[in-house]
Formats: structure tokens, C-alpha cells, sequence
């Protein structure tokens, strides 16, 4: 099971980076944009819509990663009230809801991408079609399913969340 966990940690990890990366090129178009628009009085032609297609991917690129780790906010107020296994359950019941959640999010972008992809939907500025990077979202978001299955199977089976340096 560690070695699964290895492989789906290190593709997780390397999805998340290379959402980190779109970032940056998201935040250094913005400075630019703003140093062109104060030099020329003018925006850097399709910015906006460069911004806007590549938010979409770099949000869904970290969320695998976030799910492999476990990094999602918990609320432990009823813990120190109740026993060892009642804990457990809490944490079990969780980890089938956020997997669940995750399911509906992979479903509903999918049917989203169906339907800027069936209309052509294309962005404001440069004309790109919006489609394509729907679907990146999508694919991602389903990539969330078996991260969150493994979580799962190791919460029920209690095994402690991945350790740092895998």
C-alpha cells in the first residue's frame, strides 16, 4: 500500500507544481499588464482572458495534491468528547463525504465542459474556445476520485497520513 501511496503522492505532488508554475505566469501577466496599461494607457491584449482559462486549471491542479496529504480543514471539536472509535467513525463518515463532494464537482465540470464544448463557446478577447480547458479542470477533478478512494481505504484501515518526506 506504501508504494501506492508513493506513486500517488509524487504524481499529485508534481500536478500541484505545475499549477504553482501557471500561477506565477499568472501573476507576472498581471504586473505586466499593469506596467503596460500605466506606460501605454493600454492593456496587454488578451491578459484577461489568458488569466481567466489558466485560473481554471491551476485551481483544479492543487486539489489532488491537498487530498493525498490531507490537508483539508477539520473540525475536531466533538474529539476530545468522545472515544477513540467514535473519532475513527467521525473521520471515516468525513473522508466518504469530501470523496463524495469531489464526485459531484468531477461530474458537474464534466457536464460543464459539454457545454461550452457542444456550443463553441470561445473567450472575450482572443477567441480561444473555453471548452478545452474545462475539460483540464474536469480531468483533474476526477483524478481527485482515486487520491480520495486511497485516503479512504487507508483512514478505514488507520493508517496515519503520508509523511513528508515520500
Amino acid at each position: 500500500m506504501h508504494h501506492i501511496e508513493a506513486i500517488l503522492i509524487r504524481g499529485s505532488r508534481l500536478t500541484a507544481f505545475l499549477g504553482a508554475l501557471f500561477l506565477l505566469l499568472v501573476a507576472g501577466l498581471s504586473v505586466a499588464d499593469i506596467l503596460v496599461r500605466q506606460i501605454t494607457g493600454r492593456p496587454i491584449h488578451g491578459a484577461h482572458d489568458t488569466a481567466a482559462l489558466l485560473t481554471i486549471v491551476i485551481v483544479a491542479a492543487c486539489f489532488p495534491a491537498g487530498l493525498m496529504e490531507r490537508r483539508q480543514i477539520k473540525v475536531t471539536l466533538i474529539e476530545a468528547f468522545v472515544g477513540p472509535l467514535a473519532n475513527r467513525i467521525m473521520r471515516i463518515i468525513g473522508e466518504l463525504a469530501t470523496g463524495f463532494m469531489f464526485l459531484c464537482i468531477a461530474w458537474f465540470l464534466t457536464q460543464h465542459a459539454i457545454k461550452v464544448s457542444g456550443r463553441a463557446e470561445v473567450s472575450m478577447i482572443l477567441h480561444w474556445p473555453v471548452g478545452p480547458w474545462w475539460w483540464a479542470a474536469a480531468v483533474l477533478f476526477w483524478a481527485c476520485i482515486p487520491a480520495q478512494l486511497y485516503v479512504i481505504i487507508a483512514e478505514i484501515m488507520g493508517r496515519a497520513p503520508a509523511a513528508e518526506e515520500v
